[in-house]
């Protein structure tokens, strides 16, 4: 047998190295779940387009692909031209296009209804209206003007087997309106619903798989609320129409339908009890029973793990006390919060509602009338809306809460009450929450209910890394397929090559 002497320094050495190598492989595991969030952007594309000239928009298509468009002015606007490119998973044009329709047309909404894209267009004569259609996969582009009267400005626009349903708001009337156009006849027709002069449109869902669109109306006279669900076939005929009720001392606020037959929808949103404005919890009820009663379907913000999260642990734990408190003395709950809902997600288990919550920020204005200071007015005028946090709830098909998270969303405020982050479930069952900040995309990760209190943010990239943003204009995010999403928006790149240059981009960004 044979013996090889190994001086002790060797070995020593040798230990060192395996120890050094097993703490790389431990630390690696460990790291790289966390590693894994970092989104990636595999693919770029810059289009030398103009912020000045040109007004944009991109569509996330069924297909995988995207569809571009874009309006480019003349310096005086006495015409334009109004173009469409379809792209591939990678970034690569498919087709391209423009379409002739007045110049002072500007884009409204979008509707896809495979294998089209519908668009709307509105003129500075506000009873005029421009619909493109725009097959999608053979990029042949088709439109028609249509006159509506009554009709001032569109809220909402979907489309069932190729007809139109448009709210709309009446200046005469000062009420938002459901209409109905005939496409190929160019017919139109109000629809019956609002009765109430405080009545309003909660939701609008075109379902082509049971041939309907149905209408949620959250109706008011001032002291109580109550949801109705109207249904209309393409032509704009009533198939049903049922009323929703509540328990006792609940309001119903505000709510999503579901797609699917009548034995199946379920209504999903928002209650209140102390007030007509502010939201105390959420509610699910199947459109069927006609009445918010089974037990269960009233889910108050105490009930959810981390509605509260936005706050610090201890304003959290305090609020969460007091709140108990009036409970337990029988009194309504005290926290209010108003919300603006998303659109329905569904998922394979069911579905997801999100929600941002904002409250109206104010500034104060004091004006003074001559020397006399005590004739003054103090008035408060309203600057903007103001988000909190945003919350993402998971209900099963039968509408029952399997779990919620929260967004925190800071100094995040705009002027108009708009959507202003973008919502997206991803194959593996998480659930992205998104919105663009100049050059960064500030995002969160929802692994279901699970908190998670780091920021996370990533850097929109350029093509090099020597290049440097100098401006970012009108960003925004998509949802595009599977994991992947969309950045998009105007900059001003200072490149050491080429000097300074202006584009629109599309950054693939994948989680």
């Amino acid at each position: 047998m044979l013996y090889i002497a190994v001086p002790d320094s060797a070995l020593n050495l040798l230990f060192m190295v395996l120890l050094r190598y097993l703490l790389s492989c431990i630390f690696f595991f460990l790291l790289y779940p966390l590693m894994a969030q970092e989104p990636a952007q595999p693919i770029r594309l810059e289009l030398p387009l103009e912020y000045e000239k040109t007004d944009a928009d991109l569509i996330a298509l069924p297909d995988s692909s995207l569809l571009l468009y874009y309006k480019i002015n003349t310096l005086w606007q006495t015409s334009a031209t109004f173009n469409f490119t379809k792209y591939n998973t990678r970034l690569e044009p498919a087709w391209a296009d423009t379409v002739s329709i007045p110049p002072d047309s500007e884009f409204l909404r979008q509707y896809t209804e495979a294998p089209y894209t519908y668009f709307i267009f509105g003129e500075e004569n506000r009873q005029q209206y421009t619909i493109v259609r725009v097959n999608y996969v053979t990029g042949q582009l088709q439109h028609k003007r249509y006159k509506l009267d009554q009709i001032e400005a569109v809220y909402e626009f979907v489309v069932l087997e190729g007809n139109y349903f448009i709210i709309g708001h009446n200046t005469r009337e000062r009420k938002p309106q459901l209409w109905h156009i005939h496409a190929r006849t160019g017919k139109t027709q109000q629809l019956p619903s609002i009765y109430g002069d405080q009545s309003t449109f909660s939701d609008l869902l075109a379902d082509p798989e049971n041939g309907r669109v149905d209408a949620v109306l959250a109706e008011s006279n001032g002291r109580i609320t109550r949801l109705q669900v109207k249904a209309f076939d393409a032509m704009g005929k009533l198939l049903d129409n049922r009323f929703i009720l509540q328990q006792e001392s609940r309001n119903l606020l505000n709510a999503e339908v579901s797609p699917g037959d009548s034995t199946r929808k379920l209504l999903l949103g928002t209650y209140g009890t102390r007030d007509l404005q502010n939201v105390q919890g959420f509610f699910t009820a199947p459109l069927a029973a006609g009445l918010v009663d089974e037990e269960g379907a009233f889910y108050s913000m105490l009930q959810l793990k981390n509605f509260f999260k936005y706050l610090k642990p201890r304003q959290e734990e305090r609020l969460r006390r007091r709140e108990g408190s009036r409970l337990k003395q029988g009194k309504k709950l005290g926290y209010r919060y108003r919300l603006l809902l998303h659109d329905l997600i569904v998922t394979p288990t069911g579905y997801v509602l999100a929600a941002e919550v904002y409250f109206p920020q104010y500034i104060s204005n004091n004006n003074s009338f001559g020397i006399d200071r005590a004739i003054s007015m103090g008035r408060r005028q309203q600057e903007g809306y103001k988000r909190t946090h945003a919350v993402a709830i998971a209900f099963d098909a039968q509408g029952k809460l399997l779990w919620d998270n929260i967004f925190p969303l800071k100094g995040l405020v705009t002027a108009q009450l708009v959507h202003t982050i973008e919502v997206g479930w991803l194959p593996d069952g998480r659930v992205v929450m998104a919105y663009p900040d100049e050059e960064k995309i500030i995002y969160q990760v929802m692994d279901q209910g699970r908190y998670n209190e780091e920021e996370t943010e990533t850097e929109v990239l350029t093509y090099a890394e020597s290049d440097k943003i100098q401006d970012t204009i009108a960003p925004g995010i998509i949802k595009w397929y599977g994991n992947h999403f969309a950045a998009f928006g105007f900059q001003r790149i200072k490149s050491k090559e080429d000097g300074f240059r202006t584009v629109f981009y599309i950054n693939k960004i994948s989680f």
